[in-house]
């Protein structure tokens, strides 16, 4: 991998608890960091569930290694959010990071 096809900007997402105003809290999604990455496309399929029709896209999205990350986050791109399904520390160096993705998690 070289540095140069990182051209994606990319943003790190967490679920976090939000204060509402009756006492509890709602959960939203907060920033982690925002980095470049490269993103490719995999496979795309369609899904006939619950009496719909669903597609899904998953890709692999390599990025500068990071730590922190898990698969209870997401990545968003652009107006595109992508839920991470899994996180490999690529070669076991801390050099790279590579995720696998499934687009259509709601913005």
């Amino acid at each position: 991998m070289r540095i140069g096809e990182l051209r994606k900007q990319v943003a790190i997402q967490a679920e976090t608890p939000t204060a509402d105003n009756a006492g509890g809290y709602a959960l939203a999604w907060t920033t982690v960091a925002t980095l470049w990455a490269e993103i490719t496309p995999l496979d795309g399929r369609e899904i006939y569930t619950a009496q719909h029709l669903e597609g899904r896209v998953t890709h692999r999205v390599t990025m500068r290694w990071r730590s922190g990350v898990t698969t209870d986050m997401r990545l968003v791109y652009s107006d595109r959010a992508f839920n991470i399904r899994a996180v490999m520390n690529v070669d076991e160096r801390n050099r790279w990071l590579e995720l696998l993705v499934e687009e259509g998690a709601p913005v």
